[in-house]
């Protein structure tokens, strides 16, 4: 095997090759010292002979971004990445003393319990950020967990090696062949063997109840002389209690690695917390210390979570608003996106958006794209609904009467003898005087000139009417016209 690089080199004009740390069948890691800075450095190089497949240099990156994401203590850090003239990509990581808990196995036996569960809180403090991150390490096993100390000198164990992980929320088919199994197999999940493209976070609580197993008992629970006797076991072999292998073993931790075992995963712990939750009581003795580790795991993974709806919100292009709850920023975020045309998926009736939490249908435009309306909900039905079906009526009201009055109008003039002239409307004639006597009835004398009538007290008095004379008509001789008698005092008119 060449070695892309050698002692004494100098990579990206700054890092200073001092000595070999190991070797894999992908790279070689080495101990460098930054010239500027003075500080040691572990630097990890692929081969030449990887560099030609695609396959290998992306999870090497993979790698790389994945770890400069997570922010645990329990994570080693990485602090640069580059290409050397051969195109052979490295990453600058950092430098960690101690070994390696097969390693430790190795040289010291099987573990304590109470220090076995406390490398394995260690563990789950990693994962609780990895997980909420949508990340699957897909690789655990003790060689991946690297025991050094803390700043405090207190044991600290770092989980290494991400170059298998998988993203959950990778668009598109795994990068995986398929067919191809990812892992260790003493450490693998039925769910890894079967090539499962859904393989999720359940798989790093089986790989972390084999590890407790080897840790507690030294040995792994499905063994065999090659792969394929260990698949079998693994497909056929319920796992064996480690109490049954090392008789001091307290009934609690056998619950709890027989749950991490269990070959339905649905039926192991949920997620790292819950499992963590159980391993607490087993790692440290005073009831307040347990509260106080699970309550750090829970805050890991809120926190990880918010910060993933936060990135998630930026690389949408929207604000996810000031929130401290990680389940509020990403459902907003959801909200956001889903205007934006993105194709995210949202559970309204948990949380609904802001206009039909105010009773308001509102139709929101973005660009060119259109979001579906949101659902309807009882809230909606109270206050929404109502406006509607009134503002509905109205216009309906409206539509109705502007109609109506060019048809009445179209319809009177079709009407027959609408175009006839009216009749005039009859006048009461006034009223003649009686005629003197020697004279023609309601003719007066020659040489005398008309009286005046007496005004009427009412129109209603006449009983009948007769047509009005002018002084060049006179009515003829025969002629007489019948006058209603009237007293010469005209009653005056009623008060009301």
């Amino acid at each position: 095997m060449s070695m892309p690089i050698a002692i004494g080199d100098v990579i990206a004009d700054k890092y200073r090759v001092d000595r070999l740390l190991g070797s894999g069948g992908m790279g070689v890691v080495v101990a460098a010292t930054h010239l500027e800075l003075r500080t040691r450095r572990a630097i990890k190089v692929m081969l030449s002979h990887v560099v030609a497949s695609p396959l290998c240099v992306e999870r090497f990156l993979r790698e790389a971004r994945t770890l400069s994401e997570l922010r645990s203590a329990h994570v080693a850090r990485v602090y640069d990445v580059g290409r050397l003239p051969n195109d052979a990509p490295f990453m600058v990581m950092e430098y960690l003393e101690g070994h390696t808990l097969m390693a430790r196995l190795s040289r010291y036996g099987p573990l304590p319990v109470e220090e076995a569960a406390t490398h394995a809180l260690h563990a789950c403090e990693a994962l609780a950020e990895a997980h909420a991150r949508g990340i699957v390490h897909r690789d655990l096993k003790p060689e991946n967990l690297f025991l050094t100390e803390a700043s405090d000198g207190s044991p600290c164990v770092k989980v290494l090696d991400f170059g298998v992980s998988k993203l959950l929320h990778e668009e598109g088919p795994t990068r995986t062949s398929t067919g191809a199994i990812v892992g260790s197999p003493l450490y693998m999940s039925p769910e890894q063997v079967n090539a499962a493209r859904d393989v999720d976070a359940r798989s790093d609580i089986w790989a972390m109840g084999i590890i407790l197993f080897q840790l507690v008992t030294g040995e792994c629970p499905f063994r065999g002389n090659n792969v394929l006797q260990i698949l079998a076991q693994l497909a056929n072999k319920n796992p064996t209690p480690p109490s049954a292998l090392r008789r001091d073993l307290p009934p609690a931790l056998d619950a709890v690695i027989l749950r991490c075992l269990q070959k339905d995963r649905d039926e192991r712990y949920q997620d790292v917390v819950a499992l963590a939750r159980d391993l607490a009581p087993l790692a440290v003795s005073a009831p307040g210390a347990v509260a106080e580790t699970v309550a750090r795991i829970e805050r890991i993974q809120a926190t990880a979570a918010r910060t993933a709806a936060m990135s998630t919100a930026t690389s949408l292009g929207v604000d996810p608003g000031a929130t401290t709850d990680p389940g509020q920023a990403f459902a907003r975020t959801e909200a956001e996106a889903r205007m934006q045309g993105a194709d995210l998926d949202l559970d309204l009736a948990v949380t609904p958006p802001p206009w039909t939490r105010a009773g308001i249908e509102t139709t929101l435009r973005t660009g060119s794209a259109m979001p579906p309306p949101p659902p309807r909900d009882a809230t909606e039905t109270t206050t929404a609904i109502p406006r509607r079906n009134a503002a509905r009526n109205f216009a309906a009201g409206a539509l109705l009467l502007a109609l109506c009055m060019p048809l009445g109008g179209i319809l009177y003039r079709l009407a027959p003898g609408a175009n006839a002239a009216a009749s005039p409307v009859p006048t009461a004639s006034p009223w003649t005087p009686p005629p003197p006597a020697g004279n023609v009835a309601g003719v007066p004398a020659p040489d005398e000139p008309p009286k005046e009538p007496p005004k009427l007290a009412t129109a209603s008095a006449s009983a009948e009417v007769a047509p009005r004379s002018t002084p060049s008509t006179r009515p003829a001789a025969t002629t007489r016209v019948l006058s209603p008698r009237v007293s010469a005092t005209p009653k005056p008119p009623p008060r009301y």
